[in-house]
């Protein structure tokens, strides 16, 4: 579902992208000249803040970047707040490969695994899109800007969210069988699109957007809601973007990264680690261990105690130097003797707190269990 709502995330990127903007003008005038202006950009800025409800997992976004064109090139700063947590990235792309940094480490990946073969192409291609709904805008304007906005549910709308989804995912994923009907079977309940068009140069500075639609997983409904803003600047200002060294130098392949990525036991952690793993006594009935991780990287221990997959317990563990209580968002609560931080949602509980220059979070995804009871956990921990 995380990785769902960052698809759909791209999207709206993309759409942001696409801008790139006086006798009066019609709508369909204003959208033509903004299409042909945007293939004329060489360089610009980009802001957006997103917020994000998938069936009610929220989560908060804010992406600020720059791209260039001739050549095609990228960066972006991303921080992401979900789950309690304060999660910061940056990337940097070309026609060639992508470079990702999360918790200290470099991961490249393959442009066109990421379905972009041209930048130039995916603005062009998003700007066409919306110019054939040419009818369905309204516009208005102002002294310095035309209006553009798109409202509805109709079902036509849909094109905008699966091509987009489709185009940021890479070949294989969108040739996906299951991909597909997950996308065939989006239902929009509402879309509001509103673009701010430059009357000078034509170029799009700012979109607004809400969208509210639903898709069926196996047969669940499962409801996501997206609304935020961005805004274009520094129109043909930004300086040449560069690959910095060390990603080059020390990044790492998926297939690398995920190579020894395999469930250990607890003695198998610990071998790895340089401080002592630490296990709950008092676990609620049926819950047992079934698997544990350790990410060396961010010197990570994860011990998973799982019901059935819908019911389970997550217990981590990392020195405070990599992720600390700083990083986490929630109420305060009084935990083994500390003050650590609590975040709830529906179905899901948050306990962390920082003891002997680590920290630690216990997380629990549940239908059943109270935060009551995973607090039980927290205490029994030893």
């Amino acid at each position: 579902m995380k990785k769902l709502g960052f698809y759909l995330a791209s999207f709206l990127l993309l759409l942001v992208l696409s801008a790139c903007g006086a006798k009066d003008l019609d709508k369909s005038e204003v959208l033509a000249k903004s299409i042909e202006e945007s293939t004329a950009l060489k360089s610009y800025s980009i802001k957006m803040d997103l917020d994000i409800d998938a069936d009610g997992m929220e989560q908060k976004m804010s992406i600020d970047g720059d791209i260039t064109h001739n050549p095609d090139a990228m960066y972006f700063k991303m921080n992401m707040e979900a789950l309690g947590m304060d999660i910061i990235s940056e990337m940097y792309m070309n026609k060639d490969a992508a470079y990702m940094s999360m918790f200290g480490e470099w991961l490249k990946m393959d442009t066109k695994e990421l379905g972009i073969t041209s930048f130039d192409q995916l603005n062009e291609e998003s700007m066409e899109k919306l110019k054939s709904f040419t009818d369905q805008f309204e516009m208005t304007e102002d002294d310095e800007k035309y209006i553009l906005t798109l409202s509805g549910n109709d079902e036509t709308y849909k094109v905008l969210i699966e091509d987009y989804v489709s185009s940021s995912m890479g070949t294989d994923l969108a040739a996906n069988p299951e991909m597909e009907e997950l996308l065939n079977s989006i239902k929009i309940n509402q879309i509001d699109l509103e673009y701010h068009v430059d009357k000078e140069s034509f170029i799009q500075t700012t979109q607004v957007f809400n969208i509210d639609l639903e898709m069926d997983m196996e047969g669940t409904k499962i409801p996501l809601k997206m609304k935020g803003e961005a805004t274009i600047s520094n129109i043909n200002g930004v300086d040449p973007i560069e690959i910095p060294q060390e990603a080059i130098d020390n990044a790492v392949t998926e297939d690398e990264m995920y190579s020894g990525f395999g469930s250990m036991s607890v003695d198998e952690i610990q071998e790895l680690s340089n401080y002592v793993i630490v296990e709950p006594t008092n676990l609620p009935e049926g819950y047992v261990y079934t698997e544990g991780f350790f990410d060396e990287t961010m010197e990570m221990a994860m011990l998973s105690y799982d019901k059935d997959e819908n019911n389970w317990i997550l217990v981590s563990s990392n020195p405070v130097e990599h992720l600390s209580l700083q990083d986490m968002e929630g109420d305060e609560i009084a935990v083994r003797g500390t003050t650590g931080v609590l975040f709830e949602m529906e179905d899901y509980v948050s306990i962390s707190w920082e003891e002997d220059g680590l920290l630690y979070e216990v997380s629990a995804s549940s239908t059943e269990l109270t935060k009551e009871q995973v607090l039980e956990v927290v205490e029994s921990i030893q």
